[in-house]
């Protein structure tokens, strides 16, 4: 296994290693489910790549997943119904409860457009 990059090994759902110098490598890790995300996972990968963004010793990233059935299959539905973020709380009226799920999504959303933002090149590896 490569070494760990330093500042990188706090996050609970995936693992940050440096194969070489300058390289950070971004795994996803939850084969279990299939790398399947689920909440806390949306708003780690939204952390790890805004600070990859900015830390100096890295200059390029690779993103793949544990694993050797899936990279992801996508949001973890299950998981999602079990949260309640995705049905009505019964205490809003309408328009408080979609500007919440709104706020929610867009919280997602944010997480993912931190990949893209990212000021390093990418490079995804799947096993594929």
């Amino acid at each position: 296994m490569a070494p760990s990059l330093e500042g990188y090994d706090n996050f609970k759902h995936f693992l940050i290693s440096s194969p070489t110098e300058y390289v950070a490598h971004v795994e996803t890790n939850r084969p279990e489910k299939l790398n399947a995300f689920i909440e806390d996972m949306w708003l780690e990968l939204g952390q790890i790549f805004r600070k990859l963004s900015h830390d100096p010793s890295v200059r390029a990233v690779i993103f793949s997943a544990v694993g050797e059935r899936a990279f992801t299959a996508g949001l973890d539905v299950q998981a999602a119904q079990q949260s309640g973020m995705l049905i009505p709380d019964g205490k809003s009226d309408g328009a408080r409860a979609a500007t919440r799920l709104r706020r929610h999504i867009r919280e997602f959303q944010d997480s993912v457009s931190a990949i893209e933002n990212c000021e390093k090149r990418m490079f995804n590896i799947s096993n594929v």
